[in-house]
């Protein structure tokens, strides 16, 4: 006899609805728990069910219109400011970033970023590398190199003129002998002087070559002009970025005490923010 075929189990109506019964009985109770924490504002588990332990699915759903992150960015922005009082909300980029600048003057800049699904604060890394490079001192390094750079092309067009015309000279004066050469040339002596001018029109080229390398010093005022004028543009701008970064360092100084301690005091407030209501 054949071995009978083998047969999936049969799932009765009763099993599924119990299934389904079991999951949904999850999911209300999750969001019961997460009902309860954002009420006492325990945002440690508001965090842990919201993005642990809710299906994707139901993320999304109750957030279609951004509840959960005005909920989060509120919460958050509250505690900041309450922490911080002298700090300002920049600007919102969408809805869990935010920006804030560290003074309340209108024309002051972001430096400071929320993200509210992490959460964290860090300081934008562009800012984070001025100050780095404030405290460096690579701004001046690099201030004082643009002062050389315009010093050089002064100094180029200067020794370019003087060389240019140590060059004329001596192409007049070779030129000067060819001349003579020439008018001396004969039948008997001709190949004897031919060499010699052929040699001098070397010399004469080998001047011109030389002169050209100096020409584009002195050649093009208006080139030379221009390129200071870049140069200058470029230093003014590092200037301005350095007062910027040196003001926000000195505010640092005064809140914080150092952009280490800085550091160190914003990780601290994701991390009592994340306890907060926890009981």
């Amino acid at each position: 006899m054949g071995t009978p075929e083998k047969q999936a189990p049969e799932t009765s109506f009763d099993s599924v609805k119990e299934s389904a019964s079991n999951v949904l009985g999850d999911l209300m109770s999750q969001l019961q728990r997460l009902e309860q924490a954002m009420e006492q504002e325990d945002m440690g588990a508001v965090y842990q069910i919201y993005w642990k332990e809710l299906p994707a699915s139901i993320q999304q759903s109750s957030n279609a219109n951004h509840e959960i992150d005005n909920y989060l960015t509120s919460k958050l922005d509250r505690e900041l400011l309450k922490r911080f009082p002298f700090m300002r909300l920049n600007d919102q980029l969408s809805p869990i970033l935010l920006n804030y600048q560290l003074g309340s003057y209108y024309r002051d800049r972001a430096v400071l970023q929320i993200d509210a699904t992490q959460p964290s604060l860090t300081i934008l890394p562009e800012i984070l590398a001025q100050w780095k490079k404030v405290e460096a001192g690579d701004y001046k390094k690099e201030i004082a190199s643009f002062l050389t750079k315009e010093d050089e092309l002064d100094a180029k067009a200067i020794a370019a003129r003087s060389e240019i015309q140590k060059i004329d000279e001596q192409i007049r004066e070779q030129s000067r002998a060819k001349r003579e050469l020439e008018e001396t040339k004969g039948l008997l002596n001709r190949k004897k002087i031919e060499e010699e001018i052929e040699e001098l029109d070397k010399k004469i080229n080998a001047f011109k070559a030389e002169r050209e390398k100096w020409t584009p010093y002195v050649g093009n005022d208006i080139s030379r002009d221009s390129e200071k004028i870049n140069l200058d543009r470029q230093k003014k701008s590092l200037e301005l970025e350095q007062a910027i970064a040196l003001k926000e360092l000195r505010i640092i100084k005064k809140r914080f005490g150092s952009l280490a301690e800085m550091e160190k005091q914003l990780k601290q407030f994701i991390q009592d923010f994340l306890k907060k209501g926890d009981k």
